[in-house]
């Protein structure tokens, strides 16, 4: 080994350098103090980490961090949509208050067949029972005229035996259920020449929603009222078939989304299509009626 403060080469494990005479054991660094040096530095500049790193996790409140998706891409959820039976009372009560915001409320179950069919089926009952009540005050209540008094007005409830109920009931379906399918077709089958196909079943919806305002008006209240004041029932039947008119004409339109010049010739086309076919069936009851009339009164001269 070597003397640290002269140099000289002395034996290992020697107290004394035999040139200097220094003492070599209290000049010769120990192992232990060797080996803690860097052992001590480990533990010091960790503690310093630490303590950097724990100086801001005090000074600042504690962060709640939501967990973060594994996969950056999500996938869309599916719409479910409402499958919930309608409420058809109140449905045909709305439409007369709010047609337009109580029409996009019940859309979802509107696109439903079921619920399509049976809307269709109510109104065309109504349609029915309205037309038969009229019948039957129509047939019953017979008016008579004399000098004195003018007309009169009397029930005749024998009368009732009169009416041929099936074919009343038939007719009368075939022609209410008829109307609204023709709307329904009109306005499907125009929808596929401007390539805005509309789902046949919506397109049945928004038909039976439009003639509501109608059967109220010329089918309820314009013969109820009419017997107060006749005025009273033209008034109220045109306010009904105008007012139907407007709804089927907003909502179809919403559906459609056409721009403004294809939305005119689109209307003018398929309601000129529903006028000419309706004044064509209509000449041919009423022809048939008047017909069945003057047959009638033919065979009294018989």
């Amino acid at each position: 080994m070597n003397c640290p403060n002269c140099g000289a080469e002395n034996i290992n494990g020697s107290s004394f350098c035999i040139k200097c005479g220094a003492n070599l054991k209290e000049m010769q660094p120990t192992t232990n103090n060797i080996n803690n040096a860097p052992l001590n530095n480990q533990i010091s500049q960790s503690t310093i980490q630490n303590q950097n790193i724990q100086q801001p996790m005090n000074n600042q409140p504690m962060q709640h961090q939501t967990p973060q998706p594994i996969n950056s891409v999500q996938t869309a959820q599916p719409v479910s949509v409402n499958t919930t039976p309608l409420n058809y009372l109140m449905y045909l009560i709305a439409i007369l208050i709010k047609p337009f915001q109580c029409f996009k409320e019940e859309e979802s179950k509107l696109s439903n067949g079921k619920t399509s069919i049976i809307l269709t089926l109510i109104v065309t009952v109504v349609m029915i029972l309205s037309n038969l009540i009229k019948t039957i005050v129509s047939t019953v209540r017979v008016a008579s005229y004399n000098w004195t008094d003018g007309y009169t007005y009397s029930w005749q409830w024998d009368n009732l035996k009169n009416i041929k109920w099936l074919e009343v009931i038939g007719k009368n379906f075939l022609i209410y259920a008829g109307i609204i399918l023709a709307i329904t077709i009109v306005f499907y089958f125009g929808s596929l020449v401007v390539k805005k196909q509309l789902s046949f079943i919506k397109s049945l919806s928004i038909s039976a929603t439009s003639v509501i305002p109608a059967v109220c008006g010329a089918m309820i209240l314009a013969p109820i009222l009419g017997m107060v004041w006749s005025p009273l029932s033209i008034v109220f039947t045109i306010i009904g078939l105008v007012y139907s008119l407007i709804i089927l004409y907003e909502i179809m339109n919403n559906e459609l989304n056409l721009e403004k010049d294809k939305k005119i010739y689109f209307n003018l086309i398929c309601f000129g299509i529903l006028i000419i076919a309706g004044y064509y069936a209509y000449m041919r009851l009423f022809m048939s009626s008047v017909n069945a009339g003057l047959d009638n009164i033919l065979d009294l001269f018989k």
